[in-house]
């Protein structure tokens, strides 16, 4: 199972970003925004973990995908550490995120087979 170490990465991202900041913040990114980022930005650490990728083309991957969404890594973990003020919102998110990694995953696969034949 390829994605096991994501959802491991996943919840002690989670465990592990918790602020003391509860006040919400002006750049606060829309919560389908968020889920979309945090797939993307898994898909980029694992793609750089499968592939053996420097940190440097990990990192112009990341900073492409911060791009595609408009914000920046700041943004993005100022809104991380509000939503997870939120626990039980939160995991419904990491949910979310977790369910299109297995639908990511199922679609390659897929794809291979139909390739193969």
């Amino acid at each position: 199972m390829k994605r096991f170490p994501t959802l491991i990465f996943l919840l002690l991202f989670s465990v592990l970003s918790c602020s003391n900041d509860s006040s919400k913040p002006d750049q606060l990114i829309a919560e389908e925004k968020y889920i979309d980022l945090m797939v993307e930005l898994q898909l980029v650490r694992s793609y750089g973990e499968i592939n053996s990728l420097d940190s440097l083309t990990v990192d112009s991957l990341t900073d492409e995908v911060f791009q595609k969404y408009k914000t920046t890594d700041s943004v993005f973990v100022r809104s991380h550490n509000y939503y997870q003020q939120f626990p039980k919102k939160q995991q419904m998110r990491i949910e979310k995120a977790i369910e299109r990694l297995k639908m990511d995953q199922v679609s390659d696969t897929t794809k291979q087979d139909t390739t193969a034949n």
